[in-house]
């Protein structure tokens, strides 16, 4: 039987994966840091398998509005990195470029999108070239793709837009610390089922089917 689920990954592939995201988010912060010009620590993440329904619920239910970041990739792999963006981790962020208060991301103006377009980029490109490293794979990155939208449109639109991808999602968990302050963030990482058994293979590690 071929591959068609993530369920058919065991705890050693999510281990991988975690290690993965370990490198991902450390890259991450470290270039956060020298475009912040400010000190960014990262908790190791928590990497979770989930169904889009779990994953809609564990991000605040499909009805909540939030700023969603997403860059679409594709070579070697073919998947989707997506970051969701509550409102209080939007303020802390863009609060240090410049001083901004929000009511809602309603109040957000072109130069807000622009940065969290900028960090969006380079938080979510990060995971994906520790991907290609480990799997020595090219992997072309598109450009960063940024709004406000419901969290249950955001993860309908990724799982459209891949013709096949199965109903399930790795979950990113992270905690980033800048300058001292725990701000939460949640990325969601999307490949085409084709994609994840390369990735695998190319790390020397089977799939049973």
């Amino acid at each position: 039987m071929a591959f068609t689920s993530l369920e058919q990954l065991n705890e050693m592939h999510l281990d991988v994966l975690t290690e993965i995201g370990n490198i991902g988010s450390g890259n991450a912060a470290t270039a956060l840091a020298t475009l912040l010009n400010k000190v960014v620590d990262i908790e190791i993440p928590q990497i979770f398998l989930l169904d889009y329904e779990k994953a809609t619920e564990i991000l605040g239910g499909k009805d909540l509005k939030v700023l969603g970041t997403s860059i679409d990739f594709e070579g070697d792999l073919n998947g989707m990195m997506l970051q969701i963006t509550h409102q209080d981790f939007a303020s802390a962020l863009i609060n240090t470029f410049y001083e901004r208060q929000f009511e809602s991301l309603d109040d957000f103006n072109d130069m807000d999108f622009s940065v969290m377009q900028e960090t969006g980029n380079i938080t979510t490109a990060a995971y994906v070239n520790s991907i290609a490293t480990m799997t020595n794979t090219y992997i072309n990155i598109a450009p960063p793709k940024v709004g406000i939208d419901t969290v249950g449109n955001f993860l309908d639109n990724a799982y459209n837009s891949l013709s096949s991808a199965g109903r399930q999602v790795l979950y990113i968990d992270e905690t980033l610390f800048i300058q001292g302050t725990s701000i939460k963030s949640a990325m969601v990482m999307i490949l085409e089922l084709k994609s994840t058994e390369l990735l695998f293979e190319k790390l020397g590690i089977a799939i049973e089917s």
